[in-house]
C-alpha cells in the first residue's frame, strides 16, 4: 500500500487499519490525512485509555498492543485514529488503527 493509499483510506468513511514500518510514519500519515486531528495522552495497557475533551471530533491516540485474540488484527502497538466530523460509525464516520513494530 502507498502512503497515498493509506491516506485516503483514513480519510474515507469506515473502518481503516493499515501496518507501517514505525511510529514516526503513522503519526505523519494520520496527520496528512486528518490534519485538524488532536492528538490525546498515549493509552496505558492496565488503564483506562484518556478520552477525548468534550466537542472533540477528530482525534489521534497512541496504544499499546491490546488485540483481542482470534480477532485477526496484529498485535502491535498502533495509533488509533477517529475523525467523527462526518458522522459517527456506520453513518460518516472514519476510524481506524495504523499499526507499527515494537
Amino acid at each position: 500500500m502507498t502512503e497515498s493509499d493509506i491516506i485516503k483510506g483514513i480519510q474515507a468513511p469506515g473502518r481503516f487499519d493499515a501496518t507501517v514500518a514505525s511510529e514516526v510514519d503513522a503519526r505523519w500519515l494520520v496527520q496528512q490525512a486528518l490534519p485538524h486531528v488532536v492528538e490525546l495522552p498515549p493509552a496505558v495497557a492496565g488503564q483506562p485509555y484518556p478520552a477525548p475533551p468534550k466537542g472533540v471530533k477528530a482525534w489521534l491516540q497512541v496504544h499499546p498492543p491490546d488485540t483481542t485474540p482470534g480477532s485477526g488484527s496484529p498485535n502491535l502497538p498502533h495509533i488509533k485514529d477517529v475523525d467523527w466530523t462526518g458522522g459517527k460509525k456506520r453513518r460518516g464516520g472514519s476510524w481506524g488503527h495504523i499499526y507499527f513494530p515494537r
